[in-house]
């Protein structure tokens, strides 16, 4: 009964090509060449410290395909990065073996000609990691999760870039959808 389970399939999947449905990036996406062209329109102010930095770089790598823009319409500012250290799995001799790390900040985007705030967003990402005997261990492993924090937080920021220019199409820069 194959067969019956396939087309229980493809009767699930046809209502998708009615709704409207269209992916954001894709190799079969025509607003794939769109929104590559669009996050060209976007400048990413610096951020400060070092972690900035790094998540600056990040989404440099994720925004610009042809270098960074000379007159962009947009302009991305992100507050600098909180970072907050819990530890967790406290032993009886009050130590602890495990620590979860959040790391979060404010996003905006304005719109240079109006000076308009047309996009604010919090994001954050959450990790943990393992507490170690070994001081370096345990430091290389707080590095680790950090900088995998940061493409998190760098691949979140980009699709709410990514959403509010699809959203905004043609009127972008202007409303916020």
């Amino acid at each position: 009964m194959w067969w019956s389970r396939t087309i229980v399939a493809l009767l699930v999947c046809l209502p998708l090509a009615s709704c409207g449905f269209k992916p954001v990036y894709g190799t079969h996406s025509e607003s794939s060449l769109a929104t590559a062209a669009r996050h060209s329109g976007v400048e990413i102010a610096n951020i400060p410290n070092r972690e900035g930095q790094r998540l600056r770089n990040f989404l440099i790598d994720r925004l610009y395909l042809d270098g960074r823009p000379a007159d962009a319409p947009f302009i991305l500012s992100v507050a600098p990065l909180k970072s907050e250290l819990t530890n967790l799995g406290i032993r009886k001799d009050a130590t602890s073996t495990r620590g979860m790390l959040q790391v979060s900040t404010t996003v905006t985007l304005v719109a240079r000609d109006t000076n308009k705030i047309v996009l604010e967003r919090n994001v954050r990402a959450v990790g943990g990691y393992n507490q170690l005997d070994n001081r370096f261990a345990t430091l290389v492993a707080q590095e680790n999760l950090t900088d995998h924090m940061l493409e998190e937080l760098s691949d979140s920021i980009v699709t709410e870039v990514t959403l509010y220019l699809n959203r905004a199409g043609e009127d972008y820069p202007g409303r916020m959808p």
